[in-house]
């Protein structure tokens, strides 16, 4: 989600450059804090007015590996703010003390998205309380801090993207996003006119241009809740054996397949109750089938087909679609669905296919959920039953 926190940075900094006149005494700064639905981590900007325009420059960037997410203080959601954000708060304590920036000049925004959403209002209410309140203690002034919808999720991530680029300029193509993370799964691209797509799409004005943008963000999409949902239809289906895990030969050997969304229970896989084989595309092509039409999303994946300008659009495949090329070496493969599809197999399949699966780059509880992931995002990306791109158009 760290894209659409460097475009919240952009349009704060357009506002401070409003009032640049009246504040010649230097640089601000926005520590924002990306409260993802598996994950949270912190980024510092420095916004520097200038005669044409702010300029935005990240000084810090921290990402810790053993912060969990927000809402996994919905039990205990007096600890959320000490719990979870304040190991980010100490973190920048040092840098600014270190880099002779006072705590009352940085403004710190808390952002969550699709985790936070499926909490009820009064936990969501009292952890973000203790989270203000972990901010407020520690000297720095507060901006924001709340859920953001999803819809908007998926604009920020499409306007930071094609700013980056370069796109957001009269007679440039844009491009589209499919940005897929924990919890859910967004997808935003202009469309040449809203026709019936309804409240799906938005009207975003930049400068003096303006787009038609569709964008919706798809709960239970995101690489965790499909893979929860996967494990829940093969107990379900009464598969012998998983099929979108590798064997393991290695005695009283589990997989921590998905995280309940009750505390920290987990659902787990036997490494000897595994065994991946093509039926796992066929179980992720099910769960994508009925969790996209399920009400709460209103918006199928294989409607985005039809989209008038999507089989043309070119699309760039963010967040978890590009962590999987890299922990897989993939990164710099022209074909990557097929390489993607070719390494699953060579990987994840046979007798004690763990032991090859497990000296991927990350390891760990990377490589326990890589063959189920990258199964998952290949039916998601590629498949006829989800977006349908090729190689090509991405």
């Amino acid at each position: 989600m760290h894209r659409l926190i460097a475009i919240l940075v952009v349009v704060l900094a357009c506002a401070h450059a409003v009032t640049a006149t009246t504040r010649p005494d230097g640089p601000s700064y926005e520590a924002v804090v990306d409260a993802g639905s598996s994950g949270t981590r912190l980024y510092l900007y420095q916004i520097q007015p200038e005669q044409n325009g702010p300029s935005v420059s990240l000084l810090l960037e921290d990402e810790p590996d053993d912060l969990r997410g927000l809402s996994n203080y919905v039990d205990k959601p007096d600890l959320a703010g000490e719990g979870e954000i304040g190991p980010l708060l100490a973190g920048l304590d040092r840098f600014v003390q270190e880099k002779g920036i006072s705590q009352k000049n940085v403004t710190v925004s808390v952002l969550a998205t699709a985790g936070m959403r499926l909490v009820d209002l009064t936990a969501a209410t009292q952890i973000y309380d203790s989270v203000r309140r972990a901010v407020v203690k520690r000297g720095y002034p507060v901006r924001q801090i709340g859920t953001v919808a999803g819809q908007d999720e998926g604009i920020y991530a499409w306007v930071d993207l094609n700013y980056l680029k370069g796109n957001l300029r009269a007679g440039q193509d844009t491009e589209g996003i499919v940005e897929v993370g924990g919890a859910s799964a967004q997808v935003a691209l202009a469309v040449p006119s809203a026709g019936d797509l309804g409240e799906a799409v938005r009207r975003v004005r930049i400068g003096e241009l303006e787009y038609a943008v569709l964008s919706r963000s798809l709960w239970g999409l995101g690489q965790n809740e499909a893979r929860r949902s996967m494990v829940n239809t093969v107990i379900a289906e009464g598969f012998a054996q998983n099929p979108c895990y590798p064997n393991s030969t290695l005695p009283d050997f589990y997989y921590t397949a998905a995280k309940s969304r009750q505390g920290q229970a987990s659902l787990q896989v036997s490494g000897q109750d595994a065994n991946f084989s093509v039926a796992c595309f066929d179980v992720y092509s099910a769960v994508l089938q009925k969790v996209s039409a399920s009400p709460v999303n209103q918006f199928p994946i294989v409607r985005f087909q039809s989209v008038p300008g999507f089989d043309t659009s070119r699309f760039v495949l963010m967040v978890s679609f590009y962590y999987k090329l890299r922990d897989w070496d993939l990164l710099s493969e022209q074909r990557p669905d097929r390489a993607l599809l070719a390494e699953v197999f060579r990987r994840c399949m046979g007798v004690d296919a763990w032991q090859t699966v497990s000296a991927l780059q990350g390891g760990g509880s990377f490589a326990q959920n890589a063959c189920a992931n990258a199964t998952y995002l290949y039916t998601l990306i590629f498949s006829g039953i989800g977006l349908a791109l090729s190689s090509s158009r991405v």
